[in-house]
């Protein structure tokens, strides 16, 4: 096996992997039917806009060599590959609705899978798609832009594809290898969200044995740095320089969880009960971000210089509560909160765990599958995004200042395929209390 902080290995691909692309078919010309004299003719009816052509996907290939037996495919111009998802207009949605689907023709399972985040009145998307022969395939790109990364790889136990983090420091995408019944390699490839050098190399690695039982709950980028999220602790992020893993102190005090990296720091919670926030800049010892016991509360969440989360009084055995209201407050240097403000009450007994981007925060109600509350912050305001008639909303994938994105599919988990919906918030109708 390669050790772990071997520099990667950069050859060409030679196999261009292109395709012919295909010229739009010619448009019929308007024809006007003779009438009697009599008659006026009729015109023509208007026809709908031809949606615009994707690019034809032509680009070369450089293979990136993750260890011995795991090579990956680095697209040399990403772009050139087109929008990674085509939308169409929503069967049955509010004016300004897009839809796309998660399975493509011919696939027998969901081979399209989609997370964004929204940071900075930008989205960006990251797209994992299914391919012949057993590969797979991620774009990274802004939410109505061209991909400025794309990688292929295998999907077997040798060498696959794993997971990817957002945040607004970049992007990780994790790469499994060297596996064996208990354990596996990892490496990781880390960039800013935009086209970069840095994405044509291995960022870390960490070799299966190095920390044993570890299982990655995500990954993310914080401080130009890989961090890991192990399941129940700790995290962990990498040093370049010094080529050794560092851990977070103070982060392995409970069952920690649910992490994201905010510039060169990561806010993370402990899922106790009641739930701890916490918060840590690199090299720096995390500590609490509310100085306040409550009875319960969502991870905290940051855009900017804003942060919002949702808290529970009056918790029972059963993790009920008696009230749960939004919160949110100012983020100044430490991380730290200030002026900490309760917005307005969630109709919920059950924590949910909210949303936030531009200004504006998506709560999922727990109690009803098919409702998503949605409150900009400023100028105060509530609008309510509900599922299609027998169907449920099964994940928000992203909320920024002018759109809501969620996943939908059958409430009944029929074999129907999901979609992911891009909804206009000025298409979502008041809130009104049941």
């Amino acid at each position: 096996m390669v050790a772990p902080m071997r520099r990667p290995v950069l050859t060409l691909v030679m196999t261009i992997f292109a395709c012919t692309p295909h010229a739009p078919s010619p448009s019929p010309a308007d024809v006007v039917a003779k009438e009697p004299a009599e008659a006026p003719p009729e015109p023509a009816a208007p026809r709908e806009p031809l949606p615009p052509k994707s690019p034809p996907a032509s680009t070369t290939w450089t293979t990136l060599t993750v260890a011995p037996g795991c090579e990956l495919q680095i697209a040399d111009a990403p772009a050139s590959l087109g929008p990674p998802l085509a939308w169409k207009p929503c069967a049955g949605g509010p004016e300004g609705c897009v839809e796309t689907p998660t399975r493509t023709a011919g696939a027998l399972a969901p081979d399209v899978d989609l997370t964004g985040l929204s940071r900075g009145g930008q989205v960006t998307i990251a797209v994992r798609r299914s391919l012949p022969g057993r590969r797979s395939r991620y774009l990274l790109a802004p939410r109505d832009g061209l991909p400025f990364f794309a990688v292929e790889g295998p999907e077997d136990a040798q060498c696959s594809l794993g997971q990817v983090g957002l945040s607004d420091d970049g992007a990780v995408v994790e790469v499994l290898f060297d596996s064996d019944d208990a354990d596996v390699s990892r490496a990781y490839l880390r960039g800013p969200l935009a086209e970069d050098p840095s994405w044509r190399e291995v960022a870390a690695v960490l070799p299966r044995g190095k920390f044993r039982g570890f299982i990655s709950e995500s990954v993310l980028s914080v401080g130009g740095r890989v961090m890991v999220e192990q399941n129940g602790g700790p995290l962990r992020w990498f040093d370049p320089e010094g080529e050794r893993w560092y851990e977070v102190p103070g982060s392995h005090d409970g069952w920690e969880c649910c992490a994201s990296g905010h510039g060169d720091a990561v806010v993370f919670s402990y899922a106790a009960i009641p739930e701890r926030p916490m918060a840590a800049r690199l090299g720096e010892r995390a500590h609490p971000l509310h100085r306040e016991p409550v009875d319960g509360t969502s991870p905290v969440l940051i855009d900017g210089a804003r942060a919002v989360w949702v808290e529970g009084r009056g918790r029972d055995n059963n993790n009920f509560y008696k009230t749960i209201d939004l919160w949110a407050a100012d983020v100044i240097d430490g991380p730290a909160l200030a002026n900490a403000q309760r917005v307005l009450a969630v109709p919920s007994k059950t924590m949910p765990t909210p949303h936030f981007g531009g200004g504006v925060v998506a709560i999922p109600l727990r109690e009803s599958l098919g409702e998503v509350m949605v409150v900009r912050l400023d100028p105060r305001e509530q609008r309510v995004l509900r599922a299609p008639a027998e169907h449920a909303i099964e994940r928000v994938l992203w909320i920024s200042s002018d759109e809501v994105a969620v996943r939908v599919g059958p409430a009944d988990m029929r074999g129907e395929p999901r979609v992911v919906r891009r909804i206009p918030l000025a298409a979502l109708p008041p809130w009104t209390a049941a």
